[in-house]
């Protein structure tokens, strides 16, 4: 685990947006992303599970398997450093206060949603139950990359 990560597990999606706000007043980032990186990252995620269409092609010779799918799930960790699609990596330049409000819209975007209808690119095939959780991992995982600088 890169050194001075925060260990945090978000319960719910209301949970997200607060911490995001606290970031905001002042933090630090220990991994290579920006706080707006990883704000637009997520948001980009967010948003694309719930709008690509069913019939989108999957890979099923990527899926790592139901034993390491409850591994993640259970634990709410994901390793760190596994490669994305390059079309949800941010790589510009990106403000954080505008990428946080892409966030808290991606996230009500989300909610607002029926739910994602592809597979997930590891996992394959999820519940909406499963996909609420690894949405909140992976919500998890990447803000437990920025520390907030100011006091609760």
């Amino acid at each position: 685990m890169t050194p001075g990560r925060r260990t945090i597990r978000y319960g719910s999606l209301d949970e997200v947006m607060p911490d995001v706000e606290r970031l905001l007043e002042g933090h630090t980032t220990v991994g290579a992303w920006s706080l707006a990186q990883i704000c637009r990252h997520l948001a980009t995620v967010a948003r694309r599970v719930v709008d690509m269409p069913a019939s989108t092609p999957s890979d099923p010779s990527q899926w790592v398997g139901e034993d390491k799918k409850r591994q993640v799930l259970e634990s709410g960790a994901i390793p760190e450093g596994l490669p994305g699609p390059p079309e949800i990596m941010p790589l510009e330049t990106l403000d954080a206060r505008e990428e946080a409000e892409g966030l808290r819209q991606a996230i009500a975007h989300y909610r607002a949603s029926a739910g994602p209808v592809i597979p997930h690119r590891l996992f394959g095939p999820l519940t909406k139950a499963e996909w609420d959780r690894l949405q909140l991992i992976h919500l998890a995982h990447h803000l437990s990359f920025a520390v907030p600088t100011s006091p609760k």
